[in-house]
């Protein structure tokens, strides 16, 4: 079951700190601060941070809880579990995907007059399902665990009394649909690198609304498994400094459609996925 390509999005602070403090943010669905889907090179608030994450498009659920923190204004360290749920999709068959994502984020540079600023960063994942995922691993060659590794450049410029805030990232990843497939495939098994952007506008200090695009790969060369970039439109806001609700319209294209998941699935299962994201972010 392709990953569905949900995850849609939201936006993320992340560290933003527009009046100098700890700010409440976002965190993307894999546990990096950064907007829904895209991380940024901003860090987390220092502060140990909490999220819940939930999307639905109808044929597919993904769920996801992270834990982040930030040291020395340097390095964010990050854990997150994302549940994907096949839900009736191969009759069933494949049930629940679980994905553990473990992620270290360096600051290279500080956001500084026109300068952006810069991270690196890695995301090491590991992918479980029930016997008959395993056997899908295998009839696609792919792999169980692999690590992504991106550079981030971020900008806030000033617009009048508002502020854009500019995402640019480049990852380099072997990842089937973030790694809800597992990892490369027998088709293709090198690195390729994928341009993600952010863009958002803060109509004031508690309003951010935007958009996102994410490229991803496409390693599997079997009809209905073909993989689509995704998308989303985002509107997160921060009610004090310690606490961020974010909703967004996400767009996958299609996941896994039919003919693709095995035996009989709806013939319109996983075409077209279009759902909700909700988030609910503390620091602690």
């Amino acid at each position: 079951m392709k990953f569905i390509k949900k995850l849609a999005t939201t936006l993320a602070i992340s560290g933003l700190c527009l009046t100098g403090a700890a700010q409440a943010a976002v965190t993307e669905v894999e546990g990096a601060a950064g907007g829904g889907i895209v991380p940024w090179a901003l860090l987390s608030s220092g502060m140990p941070t909490v999220s819940a994450t939930w999307v639905d498009t109808g044929d597919y659920t993904l769920s996801s809880l992270a834990l982040q923190a930030s040291f020395a204004n340097r390095v964010e360290l990050s854990y997150a579990r994302m549940n994907f749920d096949t839900r009736t999709a191969a009759n069933g068959a494949i049930g629940q995907i679980d994905i553990d994502v473990l992620s270290a984020k360096v600051k290279l540079m500080d956001m500084n007059g026109t300068m952006p600023a810069v991270a690196f960063g890695i995301q090491y994942k590991n992918t479980n399902g029930n016997q008959n995922f395993d056997n899908l691993l295998n009839n696609i060659g792919a792999d169980d665990s692999d690590t992504d590794f991106y550079v981030a450049a971020t900008s806030l410029i000033p617009i009048g009394d508002k502020k854009l805030l500019l995402n640019g990232t480049i990852r380099a990843t072997r990842a089937n649909q973030i790694g809800i497939l597992g990892f490369k495939s027998k088709w293709e098994d090198d690195y390729e690198a994928q341009f993600e952007t952010s863009i958002g506008m803060f109509l004031n200090e508690q309003t951010v609304i935007g958009v996102e695009y994410r490229m991803k790969p496409d390693n599997i060369n079997m009809s209905g498994y073909q993989e689509q970039d995704w998308g989303d439109l985002f509107f997160a806001y921060f009610p004090s400094k310690n606490l961020s609700l974010t909703a967004a319209a996400a767009f996958f294209g299609d996941v896994v459609t039919a003919g693709g998941a095995t035996s009989n699935p709806p013939t319109d299962a996983g075409s077209d996925q279009r759902g909700l994201y909700l988030q609910i972010q503390a620091n602690f």
